[in-house]
């Protein structure tokens, strides 16, 4: 069960497109749109809670990931997300977590599961649902090295086993 989230897609936001094929990983379905889309420059706080946007990490696969603390299967998955940021993360692919929750939250949150690869990246401004049109958490969109969305997943999801892993090697070598 997912987190419903209230929110309007407002001005300056994306529309979904019809996914191209479904992904199972570890039955939830990853929607892989039939080619990337471009995304807005979102903008959100990094850990030290300096304003930063996903321009930052253009050249990189991203793995964008829209949580909070309040929400069940969010906290399930974050294991896993750590663990397959620990085996995949470098120069050219990253997790990003982004909470909807204070800093201080999402802060304490990642030290009580022993995270030791991801951040606390925060939604300070509240646009992040709005701005991907994003109507649950979690939520968690593959984004190529451009800055494209590759495709998405609503729901929790086991990002360190290998449906998962496979999709984003995938992509990485489609990257380079």
């Amino acid at each position: 069960m997912e987190g419903t989230v209230a929110s309007t897609v407002g001005a300056g936001s994306i529309q979904q497109p019809e996914a191209a094929e479904s992904v199972d990983l570890g039955g939830q379905k990853f929607q892989r749109w039939a080619k990337p889309r471009d995304l807005p420059d979102l903008r959100f706080s990094d850990p030290a809670g300096k304003p930063t946007s996903l321009r930052q990490w253009r050249g990189q696969v991203i793995l964008l990931n829209l949580w909070a603390t309040w929400c069940p299967p969010c906290l399930e998955e974050m294991p896993a997300l750590d663990r397959l940021h620990a085996r995949l993360g470098s120069e050219k692919f990253a997790v990003l977590t982004l909470a909807l929750d204070s800093p201080a939250k999402a802060e304490a949150f990642l030290r009580q599961i022993n995270a030791t690869t991801l951040q606390a990246f925060t939604d300070t401004e509240g646009r992040a649902l709005s701005t991907l049109a994003v109507t649950t958490v979690p939520t968690t969109l593959l984004i190529d090295a451009r800055g494209r969305e590759i495709g998405r997943l609503s729901g929790a999801a086991a990002w360190d086993q290998k449906p998962a892993i496979e999709l984003i090697l995938f992509h990485l070598k489609e990257s380079s």
